[in-house]
């Protein structure tokens, strides 16, 4: 079975795409829209990919392509945590770093640390942390850049600092998808998402949905609705707590309450958080 992932060899999600995925042939991809777009197109089995960091919020590149761009169902839910690290070659110290590399949600991550410890250092991002690793190990200037410990072991570096992030409750939630269409609510959590007609109360009405059944709602996002400008897909995901029966009866009714409906998938959550 091959699994896609955001690469290239050494980012979080290749680590947490080891420990979720099904089989042994891990493929990286350039983006998260890539690898999820290889499994809607049968170059890969599944994908895995990051859904929220507990700092930077909900992935918006992963939401859009899942809301709108592929017709792919959450099998999995992991919760990794994110110990972020400061690589650069053996011989640069911290005062002589120029530039510091790193994918956009991971430099908000240690944002703290950066200004307090390389406050001369100019900021660039990169498609990945293991891409911003990469490319310090090519260079022959003072830079350096943020990633996992495996990126600096991967391509030779030093690790000048760990666990630089803001907090240390970091983490982020990945998840397994795949084509397979599992909707038996026999899981953990549910997670949809639907947008409502532009009127006053809409949105409430389809909410109270959730409160009529007694249904707990985990999460709710939102994003902006493909051209249709000042419109947005509300993104929701439900705990199922052992009541399938409301679960269903509850989305076939907002299905028919809203302009736009489609479902993700019930799935189990893997809280790696609470391994020792």
């Amino acid at each position: 079975m091959n699994v896609a992932y955001l690469g290239p060899r050494g980012t979080f999600t290749e680590m947490a795409a080891k420990i979720l995925g099904k089989g042994s042939n891990f493929i990286p991809y350039h983006s998260f829209y890539e690898a999820l777009i290889a499994v809607e197109k049968g170059e890969a089995d599944e994908a895995v990919v990051p859904v929220e960091n507990s700092i930077e919020g909900v992935v918006n590149g992963t939401a859009d392509c899942l809301i709108f761009d592929v017709e792919l169902y959450i099998q999995e839910l992991l919760i990794l945590p994110i110990r972020q690290c400061l690589i650069a070659k053996n011989d640069t110290a911290l005062n002589e770093i120029t530039h510091v590399l790193s994918h956009p949600h991971a430099i908000p991550q240690c944002r703290d640390f950066i200004e307090k410890y390389l406050p001369q250092a100019d900021i660039i991002t990169e498609s990945s942390t293991a891409e911003a690793v990469r490319k310090v190990s090519e260079s022959d200037e003072k830079i350096a850049g943020i990633g996992a410990a495996a990126a600096a072991e991967l391509y030779g570096l030093n690790v000048l600092a760990e666990g630089i992030q803001n907090t240390d409750n970091n983490f982020t939630q990945f998840v397994r998808v795949s084509k397979s269409k599992n909707m038996d609510y026999v899981k953990e959590k549910v997670t949809i998402c639907f947008s409502t007609n532009d009127e006053p109360g809409a949105l409430y009405k389809i909410l109270d949905i959730f409160s009529i059944f007694d249904i707990n709602m985990s999460k709710i996002a939102s994003r902006p609705m493909r051209n249709r400008p000042m419109e947005y897909v509300f993104l929701i995901d439900l705990d199922v707590n052992n009541n399938s029966k409301d679960i269903e009866d509850a989305i076939k009714l907002i299905e028919r309450k809203s302009s736009f409906c489609k479902n993700l998938g019930c799935y189990d959550v893997r809280d790696n958080r609470l391994q020792k």
